[in-house]
């Protein structure tokens, strides 16, 4: 009985040592497996880079491959690691949490007057484009992108810019023809003006900094002929809202590095000044937007034509008033709700008839139309990413340049257009959020 015993122990314990040489195969190997997938994430994230300013579609495709691999490589401490530290990303999710959420007191019966807003009325539809193009890209990115892979992603962006590029001036100058674009709109990839001049005008930001902080010769002269191509074909298009959010940036980035040196100051609002006016006398496209602008704000101060493109958006700011009240102050009216409040509204009580706002439920500022879907709540939420975006702590001075054009570049884009509309403006905002998020996690680290 007693041998019987010892063999049986004996048996047991070469089974145990079996397991566990076993268990640690497995996990060896899983440890790989998920290392090679951490890698073909990082080379689908450049990819991604690289394809949003050519085909939002094909990089659509990509972020499903991209959350699929995610999921199977999911580390939760790295997600909650974010979650504890990041003011930042707290912010992205609450107030994400709070948009989805909206849809409870959102009236989704209702019948969305166009087409156009139909995917508000759709909690499924809006969630999947918000999700999409927006929040998943910033969490892929943000717990998967190496430090290495950082500056390889920020020129995988501009290399597909420059495709862009290329593709516009090929038109402009007739050189070839494609289904869309004109020679005076080359528009090639993006759906419309606002989408395209957007991206172009914080290219251009960028390509800015990399010049005046670049050794080589070489790629001063690259940068240099990028720049100069890049500023003309932001002019060449007919999107306001890149050049207005351009403008509007480079005076504040100005103010905000050369305040001390007077000398510098001055010679950078020159430069920017001779700039736009080369643009307004030498560009026709450019001149006739700018003296459209004027006029409808003439018309806006005479009280007649207050429908043009630009006095809708001077006359948004005066909706509110009409919009909200003491039942929406506090949550808003939800977001699948939003188009039709402001359509029937403004329709039955606002004095100013403006076909935009009663056609379209549209008023062309994100930051009123977050105020009206998601109340005081959402706007706090929503501004506070600006804030942040601005007082976070970066060391990298490329990184601390890259947050400040960022701010302020989408609170003067947000306020010609909604930034969660456009799928691409969404997901241009999101990529570099994600950036500057991951970076001062990783300088966080290292404290």
């Amino acid at each position: 009985m007693k041998i019987l015993i010892v063999g049986l122990l004996r048996l047991l314990s070469g089974i145990l040592e079996n397991m566990t040489d076993n268990i640690s195969f497995f996990q060896k190997h899983l440890s790989t497996a998920k290392e090679n997938i951490n890698l073909l994430i990082n080379y689908l994230l450049l990819l991604y880079a690289f394809a949003m300013p050519l085909n939002i579609s094909k990089a659509q495709d990509i972020t499903y491959i991209l959350v699929a691999l995610w999921i199977v490589s999911f580390d939760y401490k790295i997600v909650l690691a974010f979650i504890k530290k990041n003011r930042l990303f707290q912010t992205i999710l609450l107030l994400s949490f709070l948009i989805f959420v909206s849809f409870l007191w959102s009236d989704l019966d209702k019948k969305i007057i166009t087409n156009t807003h139909l995917y508000y009325a759709n909690a499924y539809d809006y969630i999947f484009r918000y999700s999409v193009f927006f929040l998943l890209p910033i969490i892929i990115i943000i717990t998967k992108l190496k430090k290495e892979f950082i500056p390889l992603f920020i020129n995988s962006f501009l290399l597909g810019m420059f495709v862009n590029e290329v593709m516009a001036y090929g038109i402009f100058f007739e050189f070839w023809t494609t289904h869309k674009g004109i020679p005076s709109n080359p528009i090639v990839f993006h759906k419309n003006h606002i989408t395209y001049s957007a991206f172009v005008g914080f290219t251009v930001l960028l390509l800015l900094y990399k010049i005046n902080h670049i050794k080589s010769i070489y790629f001063k002269i690259i940068y240099s002929f990028f720049i100069i191509t890049m500023t003309i074909n932001l002019f060449m298009s007919q999107g306001r809202t890149g050049q207005f959010s351009f403008f509007i940036t480079g005076t504040l980035l100005i103010l905000i590095y050369f305040r001390k040196n007077i000398r510098a100051l001055f010679l950078s609002f020159f430069i920017l000044t001779t700039v736009f006016l080369l643009g307004f006398y030498n560009m026709s496209t450019f001149n006739l937007r700018v003296n459209q602008a004027i006029k409808s704000v003439e018309n806006v101060i005479q009280g007649k034509n207050l429908g043009s493109s630009f006095g809708t958006r001077i006359m948004a700011f005066d909706t509110i008033p009409y919009l909200i009240n003491k039942e929406n102050f506090l949550f808003g009216v939800g977001m699948g709700d939003k188009p039709h409040h402001i359509s029937t509204t403004l329709k039955e009580e606002y004095p100013n008839r403006i076909m935009n706002f009663d056609t379209h439920g549209f008023l062309h500022n994100s930051h009123l139309e977050m105020l009206v879907s998601n109340g005081l709540i959402g706007i706090i939420l929503y501004l506070f990413i600006f804030y942040l975006l601005f007082k976070m702590p970066i060391k990298d001075p490329f990184m601390k340049y890259m947050a400040y054009s960022l701010g302020i570049y989408y609170l003067c884009v947000g306020m010609t257009t909604d930034i969660f509309f456009f799928k691409a403006i969404m997901s241009l905002f999101a990529i570099f959020l994600a950036v500057i998020i991951l970076q001062h996690q990783l300088e966080e680290n290292t404290n």
